[in-house]
């Protein structure tokens, strides 16, 4: 486990003098004061949003967003690997229709990379 980082107190009184209002709530992790500017809550000291969960609707929905977005990663680690794979198998390609093919895969892929990202 890291060594946590002591509180920034001139960093919490620039928040403050900037119109961010102190709250009543500390962060989970390093139990500093959370922040709240702009509707956005924060934790000055881990640099990390909070979320407040009202309901356990809400925590089904947070969970299933990160189990998404793990799956959207490793997707991702996969198709990087088959452009890796399908650049090396261009090299040796001889016939045009053989290179078209699988440039057009590889666009494909990136494609899709770039959708879900």
């Amino acid at each position: 486990m890291g060594k946590k980082k002591e509180p920034d107190l001139s960093k919490m009184s620039q928040l403050l003098l900037s119109g961010a209002t102190m709250l009543g709530e500390s962060c989970p992790d390093c139990a500093v004061p959370l922040f709240k500017k702009n509707e956005n809550i924060f934790c000055p000291n881990c640099e990390r949003k909070a979320v407040y969960i009202k309901n356990k609707d809400e925590i089904k929905k947070i969970e299933q967003t990160i189990s998404l977005g793990d799956a959207t990663n490793q997707l991702r680690d996969v198709l990087i690997g088959k452009i890796t794979l399908l650049t090396n198998q261009l090299a040796s390609e001889d016939t045009p229709n053989e290179i078209t093919n699988t440039l057009e895969i590889i666009e494909k892929i990136l494609n899709i990379i770039q959708k879900i990202s």
